[in-house]
């Protein structure tokens, strides 16, 4: 039995690429760090991973969804930063919070803008922010408070030194420049090696138990 020239069969789904996932998380992370969580539309986001819109709600679902999804990547992204790094020397104080001031800058810089739209829409999207911010920061800053009380247990931090309090006011430090530095205004008159110098030498004076 022949079958006629004119029947034509359905031919397969096509598959999707298995790095299409991925494109798209990436894409939704710089279009939602330029645009906005409000302002960025799926149309735009598979545009910028170069699919079409149907495919990514095949993988997400709903905006929501992908926005949920982008955090979750973030998040993954920097754990495996986190743990590639060396451990820091429990007898090098300096050497130690010159690791965590480079740690926390690379940080900074790969998230600065996403970091800067989840401020500025802190009041829709607060679980959001407080996701990002507690989710990529957190164990950095558990470490750096680890460091500062073993510090102060072997002599070398003063007793009267709060590691947290401690811990907070250099990350600050680094945090404002990094969201100056990311600013359209003039470059300072200084090297972004020397303020990181200067910020670690000011701390650990203020900290360190004399003699």
């Amino acid at each position: 039995m022949q079958v006629s020239s004119c029947m034509q069969v359905a031919s397969p789904a096509k598959p999707t690429p298995p790095d299409t996932h991925q494109r798209l998380l990436a894409a939704a992370a710089r279009v939602f760090a330029r645009n906005g969580l409000e302002g960025a539309t799926t149309r735009e986001i598979a545009r910028e991973a170069g699919v079409n819109e149907v495919t990514l709600f095949r993988h997400f679902h709903t905006k929501a969804k992908l926005q949920d999804a982008v955090m979750e990547w973030v998040l993954d992204q920097q754990a495996e930063l986190l743990a590639a790094q060396p451990a820091a020397s429990p007898c090098d104080l300096r050497a130690g919070l010159l690791r965590h001031v480079h740690i926390y800058e690379a940080l900074l810089d790969q998230n600065i803008l996403l970091i800067r739209t989840l401020i500025s829409e802190i009041h829709r999207h607060e679980e959001h922010e407080r996701r990002v911010l507690t989710g990529i920061f957190a164990p950095l800053r558990a470490e750096l408070i680890a460091t500062l009380e073993a510090a102060r247990n072997v002599g070398m931090v003063r007793a009267d030194v709060e590691p947290a309090i401690a811990a907070d006011l250099l990350n600050s430090m680094i945090f404002t420049a990094s969201l100056r530095r990311d600013s359209p205004y003039p470059p300072w008159e200084y090297s972004r090696a020397d303020y990181v110098k200067s910020c670690v030498d000011v701390f650990v004076r203020g900290i360190e138990q004399k003699g």
